[in-house]
């Protein structure tokens, strides 16, 4: 009786996910995950906000579903994944008898909510790929709190498209089952590989290869308004910077800058590779940390960090933004 009601208690916590389909029909690049990051890295597909969209939706599905990589997965495939992952606490009547499922959605909901929010994500990639290659002969790149490793799937794409043929990767993440899937699925791409680590220990970065560091993309940030030591974004620059120091001399990184303020908005810092993202204390005795999160620099652009992604809403259908645009 008790497991009956357990069970009617449960279903009453239950809902619809949004009506209709996660993007419009028509801006679905077609094709299967590998097929287009290859189109894309060999120049025969425009690095356009939908292509990228469709990039982000299909790596989502192979996150999640290990066995689908080579498989073209239809657009009513992507959006039950996407129904199933933004009712994966509530419960929806899509996820009936697939504990298993809801037990990965739920374990790795912070990683794959940043990812799925397109329009964020998307944003970011465009500007990880309009930023300059240091070389041309080796790329050497890092993203630090990689979740599902999106952008280091963003920066090999930015080495070969650069003409890199082999860019050598590495994502470093803090939690383990994160970690596990984010290697299995670049390392089945071919892309890269991820580690579980701590990145805002110096000793994680001792066994990287020798030579300067091509690209580091960070977004381990806070939302807008909220204190920088909410998130490790200091902590890992402050480690970065000190274990690998001249070899960033010509590093790409993503975001380029961080501003961030006191509380009133009358003392502004802007965290930058030339101060090692650490500037000036935000006023008397108080370190960087304790200063409030406010822009981001992207593409050479200065962008409230709540704005960042604004302009591609239309990239997810009307009925899903509130649900799956919240990555900050």
């Amino acid at each position: 009786m008790n497991d009956e009601l357990r069970r009617l208690s449960l279903r009453l916590l239950e809902r619809k996910p949004p009506s209709g389909p996660v993007v419009s029909p028509v801006a679905l690049t077609p094709g299967a995950l590998p097929d287009v990051i290859a189109a894309l890295a060999e120049h025969r597909l425009p690095p356009e906000p939908a292509v990228l969209a469709s990039l982000c939706l299909k790596y989502f599905y192979a996150y999640v579903h290990a066995d689908s990589l080579e498989t073209e997965v239809t657009l009513d495939a992507l959006t039950r994944l996407a129904g199933q992952f933004v009712r994966r606490r509530g419960g929806t009547a899509l996820l009936d008898g697939q504990d298993a499922l809801r037990r990965f959605l739920l374990h790795h909901g912070f990683a794959l909510q940043m990812l799925i929010d397109l329009p964020k994500t998307v944003h970011l990639l465009l500007a990880l790929l309009a930023l300059p290659v240091p070389c041309r002969d080796r790329f050497l790149g890092l993203d630090l709190g990689a979740g599902t490793g999106i952008l280091l799937l963003g920066q090999y794409l930015l080495a070969r498209r650069a003409g890199i043929a082999a860019p050598v990767l590495f994502g470093y993440e803090f939690q383990p089952q994160v970690a596990t899937r984010a290697d299995g699925l670049l390392a089945a791409l071919g892309i890269g590989r991820v580690r579980q680590a701590d990145a805002t220990q110096g000793a994680t970065y001792a066994t990287l290869p020798d030579g300067p560091v091509a690209c580091v993309t960070n977004e381990t940030l806070p939302s807008a308004g909220r204190r920088l030591y909410k998130e490790p974004f200091p902590a890992i620059n402050a480690a970065l910077f000190a274990a690998l120091g001249p070899r960033l001399a010509s590093t790409a990184f993503l975001p380029q800058a961080v501003w961030a303020s006191d509380r009133a908005g009358r003392t502004w810092l802007r965290l930058a590779p030339e101060n090692a993202f650490a500037g000036n204390t935000v006023g008397p005795g108080k370190p960087v940390s304790l200063a409030f999160m406010r822009e981001v620099e992207l593409a050479g652009e200065r962008i409230p960090v709540d704005r960042v992604g604004q302009a591609l809403a239309w990239l997810v259908a009307a009925p899903w933004r509130e649900s799956l645009c919240r990555r900050w």
